[in-house]
């Protein structure tokens, strides 16, 4: 999905004008530090994010974390592993489809049954497996439990079931979630090329690993000036977090305004320390 904003066009682009002449504010300093803000409050909507920090922090070490557990979860859902001589044995004796039999027994009087949808022996043929069994949130869309057949991921004594799962040597499904881990990120890293232009600071390593996502650009004079930042996400609901974090930033700026402009005519003293209204 394609982010684009102008902010030519932001409902509070007449609160900036006014206070660039009221309060003799840089006006093309002020436009930045609101594309700065406007891609903070982006970033503390957009996932991952531990419970109840949403809109609080663009990415703590704890979000990061909450991300891994999600797609440690998820991946256990369609997926499993095991020792690779195992299953090459697996294979060549059953093959790597539709595996229902029963092979042994271990530790117990009951057999020890193998009831797997697949055998994979790469990463590749374990990231389509994947890939087919989430929904468009890029979730498991159900999480089914039990055991006797009836669930996804019992492997006690007597039964390891693995419903709807691919089976792979322990070194590819390790391999593989290490892949997943490093794409952690890459959904605040939406505005990544904007938010380097505009010098932010307070950029998670996790999130800047990504490189320069999208576009950046400025326009006009000091009287007129303007900022086009563009981004990618493949996060459904992308655009809606954009429409959710600028109506944020257009109602605390022009509420900061008014706070600005009434202390001002009151005291003749511009109350701020943003750089803006300091140079």
């Amino acid at each position: 999905m394609n982010l684009k904003i102008e902010f030519n066009d932001l409902k509070f682009r007449a609160a900036m004008k006014e206070a660039a002449v009221k309060l003799r504010a840089n006006g093309p300093e002020l436009v930045k530090e609101e594309a700065r803000l406007f891609i903070g409050e982006y970033m503390k909507r957009t996932p991952p994010f531990i419970k109840g920090n949403y809109g609080k922090s663009v990415g703590s070490k704890a979000d990061l974390e909450a991300g891994k557990a999600v797609i440690k979860g998820d991946l256990k859902q369609v997926a499993g592993f095991g020792e690779r001589g195992f299953l090459q044995f697996v294979a060549d004796t059953f093959g790597t489809v539709q595996v229902k039999q029963q092979l042994f027994k271990k530790g117990s009087s009951k057999p020890f049954l193998i009831d797997w949808d697949k055998v994979a022996f790469n990463i590749g043929e374990l990231a389509k497996h994947h890939r087919s069994k989430i929904n468009k949130y890029g979730r498991p869309p159900g999480r089914q439990k039990g055991a006797g057949g009836k669930g996804q991921g019992d492997n006690t004594i007597g039964r390891w079931v693995a419903k709807e799962k691919v089976i792979v040597p322990n070194e590819v499904y390790f391999g593989y979630l290490k892949q997943l881990y490093d794409a952690i990120g890459s959904a605040k890293a939406s505005f990544n090329a904007a938010a380097f232009a505009l010098g932010m600071k307070r950029i998670p390593p996790w999130v800047r690993r990504h490189g320069n996502f999208g576009n950046y650009s400025e326009q006009g004079d000091p009287s007129n000036f303007n900022v086009i930042i563009s981004g990618q996400s493949k996060v459904p609901g992308a655009q809606r977090t954009v429409d959710e974090a600028i109506a944020i930033r257009a109602k605390k700026f022009t509420a900061e305004m008014k706070r600005l402009m009434k202390t001002f005519a009151a005291t003749g003293k511009i109350a701020t320390r943003r750089k803006s209204f300091n140079t």
